[in-house]
Protein backbone atom coordinates (compact mmCIF):
# COMPACT_ATOMS: atom_id res chain seq x y z
CA UNK A 1 0.00 0.00 0.00
CA UNK A 2 1.73 3.46 -1.09
CA UNK A 3 2.20 5.76 1.62
CA UNK A 4 2.44 9.40 1.70
CA UNK A 5 4.36 11.16 4.99
CA UNK A 6 4.52 15.33 4.94
CA UNK A 7 6.07 17.37 7.74
CA UNK A 8 6.28 21.08 8.63
CA UNK A 9 6.53 23.62 11.51
CA UNK A 10 3.91 26.58 11.99
CA UNK A 11 3.88 29.33 14.12
CA UNK A 12 0.83 28.32 15.82
CA UNK A 13 -0.12 25.86 19.05
CA UNK A 14 -0.72 22.19 18.67
CA UNK A 15 -4.73 22.97 19.75
CA UNK A 16 -4.74 25.59 16.83
CA UNK A 17 -3.65 23.29 14.63
CA UNK A 18 -5.97 20.27 14.81
CA UNK A 19 -8.83 22.23 15.51
CA UNK A 20 -8.16 23.75 12.37
CA UNK A 21 -7.19 20.06 11.07
CA UNK A 22 -10.57 18.18 12.34
CA UNK A 23 -12.39 21.10 10.82
CA UNK A 24 -12.56 18.63 7.23
CA UNK A 25 -14.38 21.36 5.48
CA UNK A 26 -11.23 23.33 5.82
CA UNK A 27 -9.31 20.63 4.00
CA UNK A 28 -9.99 21.79 0.23
CA UNK A 29 -8.12 25.19 1.07
CA UNK A 30 -4.72 23.01 1.54
CA UNK A 31 -5.37 19.76 -0.21
CA UNK A 32 -4.99 20.71 -3.51
CA UNK A 33 -6.47 17.50 -5.51
CA UNK A 34 -9.31 17.62 -2.72
CA UNK A 35 -12.39 19.48 -4.88
CA UNK A 36 -15.23 19.58 -1.99
CA UNK A 37 -16.33 18.20 1.19
CA UNK A 38 -19.61 17.61 1.66
CA UNK A 39 -22.96 16.12 3.56
CA UNK A 40 -21.22 16.27 6.84
CA UNK A 41 -22.96 14.56 9.44
CA UNK A 42 -22.13 16.39 12.74
CA UNK A 43 -18.70 16.95 14.82
CA UNK A 44 -15.46 15.87 12.44
CA UNK A 45 -14.14 15.35 16.00
CA UNK A 46 -16.19 12.93 17.00
CA UNK A 47 -15.25 9.12 15.69
CA UNK A 48 -17.89 7.83 13.49
CA UNK A 49 -19.06 10.85 11.84
CA UNK A 50 -19.11 10.61 7.82
CA UNK A 51 -18.99 12.90 4.85
CA UNK A 52 -18.67 12.92 1.27
CA UNK A 53 -15.86 14.21 -0.53
CA UNK A 54 -14.60 14.57 -4.55
CA UNK A 55 -10.53 14.01 -5.42
CA UNK A 56 -8.98 14.24 -8.27
CA UNK A 57 -6.33 12.13 -8.72
CA UNK A 58 -3.89 12.07 -11.58
CA UNK A 59 -6.85 13.83 -13.91
CA UNK A 60 -9.23 11.37 -12.77
CA UNK A 61 -11.87 12.51 -10.39
CA UNK A 62 -13.14 10.30 -7.52
CA UNK A 63 -15.72 10.87 -5.50
CA UNK A 64 -16.89 9.37 -1.80
CA UNK A 65 -17.39 9.31 1.73
CA UNK A 66 -15.22 9.48 4.79
CA UNK A 67 -15.32 8.78 8.13
CA UNK A 68 -13.57 10.29 11.76
CA UNK A 69 -11.44 6.97 13.01
CA UNK A 70 -10.10 9.40 15.97
CA UNK A 71 -9.53 12.79 17.67
CA UNK A 72 -7.26 13.87 20.36
CA UNK A 73 -7.10 17.57 21.29
CA UNK A 74 -3.76 19.18 20.41
CA UNK A 75 -2.53 15.60 19.12
CA UNK A 76 -4.43 13.66 16.28
CA UNK A 77 -6.97 13.91 13.66
CA UNK A 78 -7.52 10.71 11.97
CA UNK A 79 -9.84 10.03 9.15
CA UNK A 80 -10.31 7.15 6.59
CA UNK A 81 -12.18 7.00 3.22
CA UNK A 82 -14.77 4.22 3.20
CA UNK A 83 -15.62 4.66 -0.97
CA UNK A 84 -14.57 5.61 -4.00
CA UNK A 85 -10.85 5.31 -2.53
CA UNK A 86 -9.41 3.59 0.36
CA UNK A 87 -6.88 5.33 2.38
CA UNK A 88 -6.48 6.61 6.23
CA UNK A 89 -5.30 9.79 6.64
CA UNK A 90 -3.35 11.08 9.72
CA UNK A 91 -2.83 14.24 11.32
CA UNK A 92 -0.13 14.79 14.40
CA UNK A 93 0.93 17.70 15.98
CA UNK A 94 3.77 18.38 18.74
CA UNK A 95 4.78 21.25 20.20
CA UNK A 96 8.06 22.35 19.50
CA UNK A 97 9.51 25.32 21.06
CA UNK A 98 7.08 27.94 20.44
CA UNK A 99 6.06 26.36 17.52
CA UNK A 100 4.19 23.33 15.98
CA UNK A 101 5.09 20.17 13.82
CA UNK A 102 2.72 19.14 12.03
CA UNK A 103 2.78 15.29 10.66
CA UNK A 104 0.87 14.00 7.85
CA UNK A 105 0.90 10.68 7.07
CA UNK A 106 -1.26 8.95 4.23
CA UNK A 107 -1.59 5.40 3.27
CA UNK A 108 -4.08 4.78 0.28
CA UNK A 109 -4.74 2.16 -2.31
CA UNK A 110 -4.47 3.11 -6.09
CA UNK A 111 -8.25 3.23 -7.31
CA UNK A 112 -8.18 0.75 -10.55
CA UNK A 113 -10.18 3.97 -12.70
CA UNK A 114 -7.01 5.59 -11.90
CA UNK A 115 -4.68 2.71 -12.84
CA UNK A 116 -6.03 2.43 -16.14
CA UNK A 117 -5.04 6.05 -17.26
CA UNK A 118 -1.53 6.36 -15.80
CA UNK A 119 1.07 3.87 -14.15
CA UNK A 120 1.91 3.26 -10.42
CA UNK A 121 4.83 4.58 -10.09
CA UNK A 122 3.77 7.93 -12.09
CA UNK A 123 0.80 8.06 -9.52
CA UNK A 124 2.48 8.10 -6.73
CA UNK A 125 5.09 10.37 -7.57
CA UNK A 126 2.46 13.19 -8.16
CA UNK A 127 0.28 12.13 -4.57
CA UNK A 128 3.75 12.59 -2.86
CA UNK A 129 4.03 15.91 -4.60
CA UNK A 130 0.73 16.74 -3.33
CA UNK A 131 1.51 16.08 -0.27
CA UNK A 132 4.30 18.38 -0.08
CA UNK A 133 1.78 21.16 -0.81
CA UNK A 134 -0.54 19.96 0.92
CA UNK A 135 1.92 20.78 4.14
CA UNK A 136 3.56 23.52 2.30
CA UNK A 137 -0.33 25.35 2.12
CA UNK A 138 -0.95 24.67 5.60
CA UNK A 139 2.16 26.26 7.12
CA UNK A 140 0.71 29.17 4.71
CA UNK A 141 -2.42 29.45 5.87
CA UNK A 142 -1.71 28.85 9.52
CA UNK A 143 1.41 31.03 9.98
CA UNK A 144 -1.22 34.36 8.94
Amino acid sequence: MPNVSKAVTVNRSPAEVIEYIADVTNHPAFIGPLKSVSDLSGDPRKPGTSWTWVFVMSGVEISGSAETIKYEPSRLFSYRTTSGALSTFEYTAAPQGDSTRVQINVSYEMPDTVLGKVQAPVVERLNDLDGQRAVDNLKVILDS
